[in-house]
């Protein structure tokens, strides 16, 4: 029997990677009739192919110290912000020296007198109870770790864990790294083949709040935590029955699908099924008139 709100979470898929071809692919005018995805910014179903996360992908694609490609995300994803290194002027950062926080300090401070917004509203930072700026804080704390022996420490904990589980535990030791961003870096890290395991982003998910209320959604009740999991990796095993049987401008999902994604080609990986599941839920939403409205510009 088929589920109507599954049925409507694969179109809305379809329909937002289908976008992303007309766009990128085709160089089309028209990308898509859907008004609320005329109107409205999501996210693309592919994780990989969001502007902020294809900008740090772009920046370190040819850095092969991991402990350069480790310090670089976590401190891109602290401030998560697209051309956060042309904003402030400089080049992958190789040491968290005292030169390099100054040199950052005066940067972030010359941002914020010109009117810049220096982070992304998306992620939270906690744990400054200080009365230091917040970037402030999160440099501070970033040199302590990243100039010391807890960087080689960290990674090494990380190498020796035996489950993507375990190893998110490990970055969650990073001062003000809480749950969510702990997996943002997390799957940023799995791009760049950094696990000694050689987990990707289809062999963990990490369920944040916006896919949790995508899932009551689509079942149309309060799920438990081991609900949560087991309905996520239903969506992500039935997804190819679905997303083959669509067929929209005389295109099928095979032609629509990003070739080079980290995995699970042509299908979404586990990861981006979360991914996605939060924007479904802000799409429904938006059609009926309601939450946050976040316009395309």
């Amino acid at each position: 029997m088929i589920n109507t709100k599954e049925k409507e979470f694969f179109n809305f898929i379809f329909d937002r990677q289908l976008l992303w071809y007309k766009r990128f692919c085709e160089k089309a005018n028209i990308w898509t009739k859907d008004k609320i995805l005329q109107k409205y910014k999501f996210c693309n179903v592919y994780r990989e192919l969001d502007k902020g996360t294809s900008y740090i992908i772009e920046k370190l694609k040819d850095i092969k110290d991991r402990k350069v490609i480790f310090q670089n995300i976590v401190f891109y994803r602290f401030f998560n912000k697209y051309n956060l290194y042309e904003d402030l002027k400089i080049d992958i950062i190789k040491k968290f020296d005292n030169r390099t926080i100054q040199l950052l300090t005066n940067n972030f401070n010359n941002l914020k007198k010109s009117g810049k917004t220096i982070f992304n509203d998306a992620y939270l930072i906690s744990g400054n109870k200080t009365n230091e700026a917040k970037h402030i804080f999160i440099l501070n704390n970033l040199q302590k770790i990243f100039e010391s022996k807890s960087l080689e420490k960290i990674i090494q904990k990380i190498d020796i864990s035996k489950t993507p589980e375990e190893s998110l535990e490990i970055i969650k030791e990073i001062p003000s790294v809480g749950n969510f961003l702990a997996y943002e870096i997390w799957v940023d890290l799995s791009y760049f083949n950094f696990f000694k395991n050689s987990w990707t982003d289809n062999d963990f998910v990490n369920i944040g709040p916006g896919a949790k209320w995508g899932l009551e959604l689509i079942y149309n009740r309060k799920l438990k935590n081991i609900e949560q999991l087991e309905k996520i990796y239903h969506l992500y095993g039935i997804q190819n029955e679905y997303l083959d049987k669509i067929k929209k401008n005389n295109t099928s999902w095979q032609e629509i699908a990003h070739k080079k994604c980290f995995s699970n080609y042509p299908y979404l990986s586990i990861r981006n099924i979360e991914h996605s599941l939060c924007e479904f839920r802000k799409y429904t939403r938006l059609k009926e008139g309601l939450g946050k409205k976040r316009y395309y510009k």
